[in-house]
């Protein structure tokens, strides 16, 4: 089943960070997030210590860092929407990270997959090394495993709004070369404001900043 699949795969790939979905992105996240490769390739380098990332996550104090639901690089062009409207914009991102990672055996991108490469990105740029059994980062206190969840919960249910549907046929056209049909299930709820309003911003139609915007990362090939 898609959703278990995915929701044991946020707590393998990141409580072992010698899994292959690690390894394999470790190899191209600097590429990904156009910023040195070394901050990536030691798992244990201090992210917490690199501005530049520290932005991607909206992180604004460096003594007291706290983490939003729905950080700057989940959105076009690196900046965050406060609307949420453009939430999950960053396409290109989720599709980078997806193309490297995803199993052979997956055809097409699917709620749980995107929520996946979310948290992932989350993750590869938070200063954490692993999470405990109860999925919160041992560094950060980020809790991955409700991320996933919220993440899903939100994609879930917008699935048909027309600025999700257009974020989906661009992914699916890059990681499988044609548009797909993506079949879902819904999952988990967690009722908070951050995933409440974004998902009502989610039902606005005018998207055409969304769908314009220009990817942020570089094509991997």
């Amino acid at each position: 089943m898609e959703s278990s699949y995915f929701a044991e795969l946020v707590l393998k790939s990141i409580m072992d960070a010698r899994s292959s979905e690690i390894k394999k992105l470790q190899n191209v996240a600097g590429i990904i997030f156009k910023l040195p490769s070394k901050y990536f390739i030691d798992i244990s380098y201090d992210r917490a210590g690199v501005p530049e990332i520290q932005k991607l996550l909206g992180v604004t104090s460096a003594t007291n860092p706290t983490y939003t639901t729905f950080p700057p690089v989940l959105f076009p062009n690196l900046i965050e929407d406060k609307s949420l409207k453009t939430v999950f914009g960053n396409w290109a991102l989720l599709a980078h990270i997806l193309k490297v990672a995803l199993r052979d055996d997956i055809c097409q991108v699917t709620a749980g997959s995107m929520a996946w490469a979310a948290v992932i990105t989350i993750f590869f740029l938070s200063p954490d090394t692993e999470f405990s059994g109860s999925g919160v980062g041992m560094k950060s206190n980020i809790n991955y495993k409700e991320l996933f969840y919220n993440y899903k919960r939100v994609l879930v249910t917008k699935w048909k709004s027309k600025c999700i549907e257009e974020i989906v046929a661009k992914i699916n056209n890059y990681v499988f070369g044609a548009a797909r049909t993506s079949t879902i299930d819904a999952d988990h709820e967690d009722h908070t404001d951050a995933i409440n309003r974004a998902m009502a911003a989610l039902d606005v139609d005018t998207d055409d900043e969304l769908v314009d915007s220009a990817p942020v990362c570089y094509e991997l090939g």
